[in-house]
């Protein structure tokens, strides 16, 4: 049973363009982890982590509707 961790990173772990993995360290652009759901450790066998974004938008006003389509 795969069981699930929210982690909060913070400055310290964000690189432009991607993350350190909380698991092995290893930098993973958020492309990466987007098309693979895996970090760059996993191609030398030191990490089995899988990871996944979540975008959080908010807007103090009133809400923005948004046309997928273009």
């Amino acid at each position: 049973m795969s069981h699930r961790r929210r982690i909060r990173l913070s400055e310290r772990d964000a690189m432009e363009g991607g993350i350190r993995c909380p698991n092995c360290g290893s930098y993973t652009s958020f492309v990466d982890i987007l098309a693979t759901e895996r970090c760059r450790g996993v191609l030398s066998g030191e990490c089995e982590l899988r990871l996944s974004l979540d975008l959080v938008v908010e807007h103090d006003t009133e809400p923005i509707d948004v046309d997928a389509d273009g």
